[in-house]
């Protein structure tokens, strides 16, 4: 009996553990997709496609296509915040920011938005979204404020998180810009002014 218990224990672990595994594959397609195409130039069946699952699976972890953004932004945002960081963790004391602020203007971010920061993606399109829609890219802008905030100079939590706010919501502005100009060198140029700008406005207290 015991062995039959715990033969039944191990395969509702691994029914498990596989479940969560598809939907993390289809939380990747999805933010990389909505990164790419928009919120309305990708549908389920194509996001689907993109995890190597069939359509019929979607429903079996999410209710709806807005259920998927809001849990695809999240993630996309945690996995930003991971990369920003590493990144910002790897600098030395005292540069930390100014690592960030290099790696977030950077032709390299630039020249890939759908691995790239949901705000200088979607903020455009998300602001004639839905009110679910906003409120979930809201929230997922607010776990980004939040660790980077921690990098920012200020005398209090209010302050940095008022200066971080300001600072991603520039960056993310600029960012944008850079991909639409045509002309390589003129967003190259723009990247690098902005990169200075903003580590001399924000970097230091």
């Amino acid at each position: 009996m015991i062995t039959m218990n715990n033969a039944i224990a191990n395969s509702r672990r691994n029914s498990a553990a596989k479940s969560d595994k598809t939907r993390r594959r289809i939380l990747s397609a999805a933010g990389n997709a909505f990164r790419e195409r928009g919120i309305d130039g990708v549908g389920v069946r194509d996001i689907m496609k993109r995890a190597g699952l069939t359509r019929g699976g979607f429903y079996f972890h999410f209710t709806d296509k807005d259920s998927l953004f809001n849990e695809a932004t999240r993630d996309a945002a945690l996995t930003s915040v991971a990369t920003y960081v590493s990144i910002a963790e790897s600098a030395p004391e005292g540069q930390k920011l100014q690592a960030f602020i290099h790696f977030y203007l950077s032709e390299e971010h630039r020249d890939q938005p759908e691995g790239g920061c949901i705000m200088s993606v979607l903020s455009g399109e998300v602001g004639r979204a839905n009110l679910k829609q906003r409120a979930a890219f809201t929230s997922a802008i607010g776990l980004i404020l939040d660790r980077i905030a921690k990098y920012i100079p200020g005398e209090n939590e209010v302050e940095r998180g008022r200066k971080a706010g300001l600072l991603m919501a520039s960056m993310a502005g600029v960012l944008m810009m850079s991909r639409v100009l045509s002309d390589s060198s003129r967003s190259d140029a723009l990247l690098a002014g902005a990169r200075q700008f903003y580590s001399k406005c924000f970097a230091v207290g």
